[in-house]
């Protein structure tokens, strides 16, 4: 039995926030300054240097960019094993898996930013990342609450809301997964699984009243919660900064003046954030108190002194270009009359030719531009490869150098990969637990799950796979031909090969598929096909016929057709069936046992 916590107050809410903003606040400051090389807006120059400083490269926006582009995908794909021996719990671990997917992508593509592509530039660019998985309250009550007949409201009006809060109760996705700015979630950085947590945000006034009049509903219906309905006043959009505590036991708010809005149990029983280290941190030998900022380091930390001299060697050569190109003219006489004289065309009249000239221009060497490969080196060896956006390297002429150099850079983003893998399998095991403990039975694109597929076992494992079309094409090929020789089972062809979820669906997909090649099923479906096309009647009337053909011995019109193809039981010279070979021809048979029997290729075309 766990050891009972105590309710939270204004005070201790305040206390926790206060102990973990301390602890994060290093990374915070890190993580300001990382953006401003992604946003590039970074100081170019020290104070007090007269010099251009407009021009900043992209170079540290598109290596985040094309790595999560490129090497973090964001489609997942569930597997799951089954709960228990037998096929019934295969089929209840197949239907979970498409149904799971489905629920992931409608929460993802609900969010303003697509989430998982989100955790990703989390990942790479402050090196950690966190995800909330949530439950909409306001989609759970427009489930639950079945509409009322209004005064006044005809019965076809009332029908219709019935009918759009049926189809909503059945196919309204109540969860949602949002991948937070890192700093406004404040965790435990030394759990992986944290047991509490504070979100320390701003919010509308209005939506403050939203939340605490909801709850002041629940209470009504007598749910244990302590709840204070926040009044917005004249201004609903006014900013509100608000603490939301989170532990396996308690759920409150507060806003930061002071205010409890409300106090409730966590009757979930895990708190809904999960968060990661990208893995490209390490904490100092000599660092006596825990800093989750050497742990939290992103892929442009330690590049920020190269992507500054970079950017101060492009600036300066663009401002070399730009003085060559406008290079200013000079002359012993006097400016302000050479001015006036170019204004007036394009001929000077000058004493002699040595009075008006060009300024010289300053020639660059060439080690400035080598100096610039070497940054360039030095980035890509830090950073971001050019190999994995498809740009091949000089030097190398065939592709499989240019996979081998491809596959050791990606090799970087590996443990950041895995920790994205796993922010999401812990969003899909929070929202497994959600529906079994919720009762909840949804159908999401087509595809239902409910706590009885479920089986109380929340486990499940999400996966974002980079599939390359040619080796994926070869693990097909390769695979097939395991099955052929029965070293493999279809199944594990489906799921490690063709990266098939629903192996109970697929093989009953299947099973149709050999029903229908059934030729009596075929002419059933034929007949109905041509009852619905208005030809039912003349196919009966003409197998009637054809039936009172082959009872009189005559040969039935179909039959005909066979023979005249060369193919069916052909006919003798007396027109009986019989006969042998295609097209009534008796078929060759070789003279003695010993001898070869002749080829039938061209029998039917012989004279």
């Amino acid at each position: 039995m766990p050891e009972q916590e105590p309710k939270p107050t204004v005070d201790s809410i305040r206390t926790h926030r206060k102990y973990l903003f301390d602890l994060w606040s290093d990374a915070r400051a890190k993580w300001s300054d990382v953006d401003r090389y992604y946003n590039r807006t970074f100081s170019l120059w020290p104070e007090n240097m007269d010099r251009p400083d407009w021009y900043r490269p992209m170079r540290g926006r598109s290596v985040v960019d094309h790595a999560v582009d490129h090497q973090l995908a964001h489609e997942p794909s569930i597997h799951r094993l089954p709960a228990g021996e037998g096929e019934e719990h295969k089929r209840r671990a197949d239907r979970v898996e498409p149904a799971l997917r489905a629920i992931l992508n409608e929460a993802a593509a609900l969010e303003t930013s697509l989430t998982w592509k989100q955790v990703g530039k989390n990942l790479l660019l402050y090196g950690y990342a966190v995800v909330e998985t949530s439950v909409d309250g306001d989609c759970l009550a427009k489930r639950r609450n079945k509409p009322r007949k209004l005064r006044g409201e005809s019965a076809e009006e009332f029908a219709q809301r019935i009918s759009v809060w049926e189809h909503q109760r059945k196919t309204m996705m109540p969860f949602r997964t949002v991948a937070h700015h890192p700093a406004r979630v404040l965790l435990d950085p030394l759990r992986k699984d944290p047991r509490m947590g504070v979100r320390h945000d701003y919010r509308t006034a209005y939506d403050l009243y939203l939340l605490t009049s909801a709850r002041a509903d629940h209470k009504t219906k007598g749910r244990n919660v302590e709840v204070d309905v926040y009044d917005y006043g004249d201004n609903p959009y006014k900013m509100v900064e608000c603490d939301e505590y989170w532990s396996e036991q308690w759920h409150a708010m507060a806003t930061t003046a002071g205010d409890m809005l409300f106090v409730e149990r966590n009757s979930w029983g895990f708190i809904p954030y999960a968060h990661a280290f990208a893995g490209y941190g390490q904490e100092p030998t000599e660092q006596e108190e825990f800093n989750p900022s050497f742990l939290a380091v992103g892929i442009l930390d330690h590049a920020r002194d190269t992507l500054k001299a970079q950017a101060q060697e492009s600036a300066a050569r663009h401002n070399a270009v730009i003085e060559a190109a406008f290079n200013p003219m000079v002359t012993t006489g006097d400016a302000a009359e050479l001015q006036e004289q170019r204004a007036r065309g394009d001929i000077l009249e000058v004493a002699n030719r040595g009075e008006v000239g060009w300024m010289e221009v300053q020639q660059l060497p060439r080690y400035v531009f080598e100096s610039e490969q070497m940054i360039d080196r030095d980035l890509e060896l830090g950073t971001y490869a050019q190999s994995l956006a498809g740009i091949r390297e000089q030097g190398v002429s065939t592709v499989g150098q240019q996979a081998i150099l491809s596959t050791a850079a990606s090799r970087k983003f590996a443990t950041a990969s895995k920790q994205l893998e796993h922010l999401a399998s812990r969003s899909g095991m929070h929202i497994l637990r959600l529906i079994d403990t919720m009762k909840l039975s949804l159908i999401v694109e087509g595809h239902e799950i409910s706590g009885a597929d479920i089986e109380k076992d929340y486990q499940v494992k999400v996966s974002f796979e980079l599939v390359d079309p040619v080796i994926q094409f070869q693990a097909r090929e390769l695979g097939l031909r395991e099955v052929q020789a029965g070293v493999k089972s279809k199944e594990t062809y489906w799921s490690a090969d063709a990266r098939l979820e629903d192996a109970t669906g697929e093989r009953h997909r299947l099973l149709v598929d050999s029903i229908r090649e059934d030729p009596m099923i075929q002419r059933i479906l034929a007949k109905e096909a041509a009852r619905e096309e208005g030809l039912l009647e003349m196919l009966q009337q003409e197998e009637e016929r054809q039936a009172q053909q082959e009872q009189q011995g005559m040969p039935g019109e179909q039959a005909m057709v066979d023979s005249m193809m060369g193919g069916g039981p052909g006919f003798g010279p007396d027109g009986s069936p019989g006969g042998g070979g295609p097209g009534g021809r008796p078929t060759r048979q070789p003279i003695t046992p010993d001898t070869a029997r002749p080829s039938p290729v061209g029998q039917n075309l012989a004279g």
